[in-house]
């Protein structure tokens, strides 16, 4: 008996250390799930705070702080996110069609990829910019700052340009055009003005302190994807009619083929 009890109570022990260590372990394993996305948080706010120290026109540690050459330079060059620049290429590649109606469908594909890409931009950058919510620089030092839908709504905030920061919609515009051109355009002299081009409007974005640098980021890959989509979309449906034309030329020759059969029969008799 006496030896009975001492058992039962080495393992009413031995128990207890087992839960204490499953329940430690887990303790820690917690913690470090809360500790990694605390600093990759951390990480991602610092780069905004960099940027915004080291690029924006009114801090002082600005490498651009004070240069009135340089701000008239970016207030130009932000100019090209606002939906001009689609639209003169618009313009131009219709006009080539005026003149030459011959690459009617060469030309149709570029205009209705960068009309598709700048409506699936729009439509996007909008939508994510009332659900997220983020106050912009000009307004805040925090990048932290996310209110969300909800709070705006609550304090009738809902259309203030203020809070509308993420992601950035100069920079998706002319980021989704210079995607869809780049997928369709192989020439490399016409791709690196255009890249150049995008980094210096999400640059502008930056230093005119109306957006994050992670607004800028995001919003690059955003339109990368969106692009990639509509030149998917657009190949495909193109194929779709060269494979239905070349089916139609088929059926025509087969059917000349048949009447000139019938023909050379007929005229045998």
């Amino acid at each position: 008996m006496v030896l009975l009890f001492i058992r039962s109570i080495i393992h009413y022990f031995r128990k207890i250390e087992r839960y204490n260590f499953i329940y430690f372990f887990n303790k820690i394993k917690l913690e470090k799930e809360k500790v990694i996305p605390l600093q990759l948080t951390e990480n991602i706010f610092f780069i905004d705070r960099f940027f915004f120290k080291h690029l924006s026109y009114f801090s002082k540690s600005s490498i651009f702080y004070h240069s009135e050459n340089i701000k008239k330079f970016f207030r130009i060059i932000t100019k090209f996110g606002e939906g001009y620049f689609e639209l003169l290429l618009i313009i131009v590649l219709f006009s080539f069609f005026l003149f030459n109606k011959k690459k009617y469908q060469y030309l149709k594909k570029y205009i209705l990829a960068i009309i598709f890409t700048l409506l699936s931009t729009q439509i996007t950058v909008n939508l994510m910019k009332v659900l997220f919510a983020r106050a912009r620089p000009s307004i805040t030092v925090n990048p932290e700052k996310f209110y969300g839908i909800m709070t705006l709504i609550k304090n009738s905030s809902f259309w203030k340009g203020s809070y509308t920061s993420f992601p950035s919609g100069h920079t998706i515009t002319v980021w989704g055009t210079i995607w869809i051109l780049s997928f369709l355009i192989k020439a490399k002299f016409i791709k690196v003005p255009l890249f150049v081009l995008g980094i210096l409007v999400g640059m502008s974005r930056v230093y005119l302190a109306r957006h994050w640098t992670t607004d800028v980021v995001a919003s690059v890959i955003l339109s990368y994807f969106i692009a990639k989509f509509v030149y998917k979309k657009i190949n495909f449906q193109q194929y779709k009619v060269q494979m239905y034309t070349e089916k139609d030329i088929k059926m025509e020759k087969s059917r000349r083929k048949r009447d000139n059969l019938e023909i050379v029969s007929y005229q045998t008799k």
